[in-house]
């Protein structure tokens, strides 16, 4: 089988596809044909070095989907989403390959409504956003939530699901010309980011009260206006750092106006919690109230274009790679 492996990290990354035997099944294990797999900011930090505990060669990407073909649990044909943990694509090889073999607790069988391209992209982007609303955030039914990188992949799931839990999401985007994208996911009240004129913008969108909370996935320089743009007592929650890993924050906001900032880490989650939220998110796509986005879909051999699309920030939502 064909197996995409990293055999450098660093400034200049090196792939390569490889020839592997066929993984071989193994009790509390399923062999899954592989769909496609995810190319992710997770997979490009990891390709450029940047996290110490990954280390090549490693086939990357932690999320995907793809066919049952030998299992005790599932039976042979079922269509899985894998959600890799903090283990597959970061300590061990991950899902960038033709087939692999799994842990049972990470498979979990998608809705009939779903393609098998939309169940690769369910997996990190909907389990961090659910987990970061509803856990973390605690967000409430009618609570107004600024959403930057909205039309990301995991933009579109913070939108899509504080919608579905009856909160008010306004996107934020860097340009003009992905608000359309981020309007895909329901939003009414999409901003172009300005440093100049944003808090404003928040201000007029929320009847002068200042957004209840806001969901980061950017980080760097955007953090402390979405800090600034919150009401008294509101919440930064911030969840990636593409933007960059510094940020500088006014301590008055924080002091006066008792403003909080909390993270958020997907690998932190028990296995328990993951299947419960995995559970309330099939709820909410049999409901149609949720759908994954697609931007892109690549052939395994093409995987440098689609690691060139995600450097871009041009996406507008998930990229695949097609095993």
């Amino acid at each position: 089988m064909k197996a995409l492996v990293a055999t450098r990290f660093g400034t200049a990354p090196q792939m390569t596809l490889e020839d592997r035997p066929k993984p071989v099944g193994k009790p509390g294990y399923s062999v899954v044909k592989m769909y496609a797999a995810t190319v992710n900011p997770l997979s490009a930090q990891i390709r450029q070095g940047v996290l110490d505990i990954a280390q090549p060669p490693l086939v990357l990407s932690n999320d995907g989907s793809g066919t049952v073909e030998e299992s005790a649990v599932f039976p042979a044909g079922t269509r899985v989403a894998i959600y890799g943990g903090g283990e597959l694509g970061i300590t061990q090889d991950g899902l960038q390959q033709q087939w692999v073999c799994v842990e049972n607790k990470r498979l979990f069988v998608l809705p009939d409504t779903l393609s098998l391209e939309e169940g690769a992209a369910l997996p990190i982007n909907f389990i961090t956003a659910y987990q970061a609303l509803t856990r973390v955030g605690q967000v409430k039914a009618g609570q107004t939530v600024l959403i930057s990188g909205a039309s990301g992949s995991v933009g579109h799931a913070l939108s899509q699901l504080a919608f579905s839990l009856g909160a008010v999401p306004i996107a934020i985007v860097s340009h003009a010309s992905k608000i359309e994208a981020a309007q895909k996911s329901g939003v009414k009240t999409a901003l172009v980011f300005s440093e100049h004129t944003f808090q404003d913008a928040v201000l007029d969108a929320t009847d002068g009260q200042g957004a209840d909370l806001a969901f980061d996935p950017v980080g760097g320089s955007l953090l402390p206006h979405l800090m600034a743009a919150l009401r008294p007592r509101g919440a930064v929650i911030s969840i990636g750092f593409v933007g960059g890993i510094e940020s500088t924050l006014t301590l008055t906001d924080v002091v006066i106006h008792e403003k909080r900032l909390l993270g958020y880490d997907a690998w932190l989650e028990t296995d328990e919690a993951v299947a419960l939220a995995f559970k309330a998110l099939r709820g909410f796509i049999v409901n149609g109230q949720v759908r994954p986005v697609i931007d892109s879909i690549w052939p395994l051999s093409d995987f440098e274009a689609a690691y060139d699309r995600l450097a871009s920030r041009r996406a507008t939502g998930s990229i695949l790679l097609r095993c």
